[in-house]
This record gives C-alpha cells, sequence and structure tokens, in this order.
C-alpha cells in the first residue's frame, strides 16, 4: 500500500475535481485499464484542507504500488500521458521525472496482534 498526502495548487481545485470526476465518468474503461496496467487493486483519493491549503491525499494498493511512481513516469501510453500531465498541472511536481516523489517511509506501525485482515 502506497499512501501520500500530496499538495494542489489552490487555484487548480475546481479543475482537479472535474479531472478526478472525467477519470470516474467518461474515462472510467480507460482509467480502469491504467490501474490493471499499473498493477492496482484500489486507487483512491481524498480532498483534504490544511492550514498551508488543500491536499490530495491518495492510497494505491495492489501488487504494482511499490513502483507506480516509476512506472507512471516512464509510461507512454496515451492515457498515461494524460493522467500524468494532468497531476503534474493540479499538483506543480513533474511526474515525468522518477524521482518527483519519493514513495513516504512508515515510522509509526502499530495494529492489534489479534486482529486478522479478513480483507487479504
Amino acid at each position: 500500500m502506497l499512501a501520500m498526502a500530496i499538495p494542489l495548487i489552490t487555484d487548480n481545485v475546481e479543475a482537479w475535481k472535474a479531472w478526478v470526476h472525467e477519470c470516474m465518468g467518461p474515462r472510467k474503461d480507460e482509467f480502469d485499464e491504467f490501474n490493471e496496467r499499473m498493477g492496482l487493486t484500489i486507487h483512491r483519493a481524498w480532498l483534504a484542507q490544511s492550514p498551508q491549503g488543500p491536499l490530495a491525499v491518495v492510497v494505491v494498493d495492489g501488487p504494482g504500488d511499490s513502483d507506480f511512481m516509476q512506472k507512471l513516469a516512464g509510461s507512454e501510453e496515451p492515457f498515461d500521458v494524460w493522467f500524468r500531465e494532468h497531476i503534474s498541472e493540479y499538483h506543480g511536481i513533474d511526474f515525468s521525472r522518477p524521482d518527483a516523489m519519493q514513495p513516504p517511509k512508515i515510522v509509526l506501525d502499530w495494529y492489534e496482534p489479534s486482529y486478522v485482515d479478513v480483507s487479504a
């Protein structure tokens, strides 16, 4: 699982929301294929507000989550390029560079010892 909180450029929030709607609406089939290509089984995003401004909180999970950012940076599939260009615009980060965002590192990892994850 990969979780990221990525700042959004304030002026781009409405465009970002419209783009998310496009991914889940008119381009859903392409978005489904994109996630399959990337090896993802879960791809979620939340819009959060912080004192510094809006954030996209993104969680991806699946066999391809560990190298998702590298695959996204290097893909030349038309939908992937479209996806990458839009997130670069909305976040002000060049996602075509493999080192644009380093994956976060777990610093706290607690769970109830008797917990059994039935979703796995």
